[in-house]
C-alpha cells in the first residue's frame, strides 16, 4: 500500500454573469477495497444550495443550485488515500447491464471486424486476452487532443484513427462486451497526467480489473477512481446547466504525492 495526497480543482469563468445554474459533480472518491480514503475534503464556489445522491452506479453526487448571478464557478476535492498496487477491485457480481453496448460504446462494422481480428489470436486466459485487446487498442489509434469531443463515440474516434483518453477506454469496453466480458468505465486522476483521466475495469472471476489502455498497461498506486459506469456520460465528473452567456474558459489543476 502506498499512501497518495491529491488534489483536484476546477475553475470556469465566464464573460458576462450567469444564473439558473443547475449541476451535478461526481468529484467524491468512494472506498473500494483497492483504494483507502483517509482524508477527504470538497469545496464549491459559490456555494447556492447543495445536497448528495447516488446514482445508479453507486456514485455520490453532489449536486447544486445557484439562482444569482456569478461569473465563476469553481469546485475541488483533496484528500489523501492508501492505494494498493495490485490492479484489482473486488465487488459484488456486475450488472448485466455491463455486458451491452452504450450509445458511447456501440460498435460499426469496423469494430466489429477490428474485433474479428484480435479475437482470433487472443489467448484463451481471461487476463491475459483483456490485455492482449487493450494492447490492441493502444496500437490501433494516436493520442491527439482536439481530434474527438467529449460526444465523440467508439467507432467514431476509430475511424479518425485518434482520441484521448476517453476514446481508448470507450474503444476497448467495446472490444470487450463483443467478447461477453463485463465491463466498466472509469473516471479518476492519475500521477503525471495533468487533467481527469480513463481507464477500463474488466470482470475477471470475481473481481475487476483495472487496466489503462492509453498507457497500455495495468493500473497501479498511481491511480485513484472517482466515478464509474457503462461510459463517459454515466461517468463524467461534472455536468450542468446555467441561463447566460454560453462561452467560457476553464482551468483544471491536478496533483497527486506518491
Amino acid at each position: 500500500m502506498k499512501t497518495v495526497n491529491f488534489k483536484y480543482q476546477t475553475k470556469l469563468a465566464f464573460p458576462s454573469p450567469v444564473f439558473e445554474h443547475n449541476f451535478s459533480l461526481k468529484i467524491l472518491p468512494q472506498n473500494d477495497g483497492r483504494q483507502h480514503i483517509k482524508k477527504l475534503s470538497s469545496h464549491i464556489e459559490p456555494l447556492g444550495v447543495i445536497w448528495n445522491a447516488k446514482d445508479g452506479f453507486d456514485n455520490t453526487v453532489l449536486c447544486g443550485h445557484i439562482e444569482f448571478p456569478h461569473k465563476h464557478f469553481s469546485f475541488g476535492v483533496q484528500g489523501t488515500a492508501e492505494i494498493s498496487d495490485e490492479p484489482y477491485v473486488q465487488c459484488r457480481e456486475p450488472e448485466r447491464i455491463l455486458l451491452y453496448p452504450s450509445e458511447l460504446t456501440k460498435p460499426d462494422n469496423k469494430l466489429i471486424d477490428l474485433y474479428k481480428e484480435i479475437e482470433s489470436s487472443a489467448p484463451s486466459d481471461t487476463l491475459q486476452r483483456v490485455q492482449h485487446f487493450a494492447h490492441a487498442v493502444h496500437t490501433c489509434i494516436r493520442y491527439e487532443r482536439g481530434a474527438t469531443t467529449n460526444a465523440s463515440t467508439a467507432s467514431e474516434a476509430f475511424s479518425i484513427g485518434a482520441g484521448v483518453c476517453q476514446d481508448y477506454a470507450h474503444i476497448l469496453l467495446s472490444l470487450l462486451r463483443q467478447n461477453g466480458i463485463h465491463c466498466r468505465y472509469v473516471a479518476g486522476l492519475a500521477s503525471d497526467y495533468g487533467e481527469t483521466h480513463a481507464w477500463v475495469e474488466a470482470w475477471i472471476a470475481d473481481r475487476y480489473l483495472g487496466i489503462d489502455p492509453t498507457r497500455d498497461k495495468l493500473i497501479d498506486e498511481g491511480y485513484i477512481a472517482i466515478s464509474r459506469g457503462r461510459d463517459f456520460e454515466d461517468a463524467s465528473v461534472e455536468r450542468g446547466v446555467f441561463k447566460g452567456s454560453c462561452t467560457g474558459t476553464q482551468t483544471i489543476e491536478l496533483s497527486m504525492d506518491i
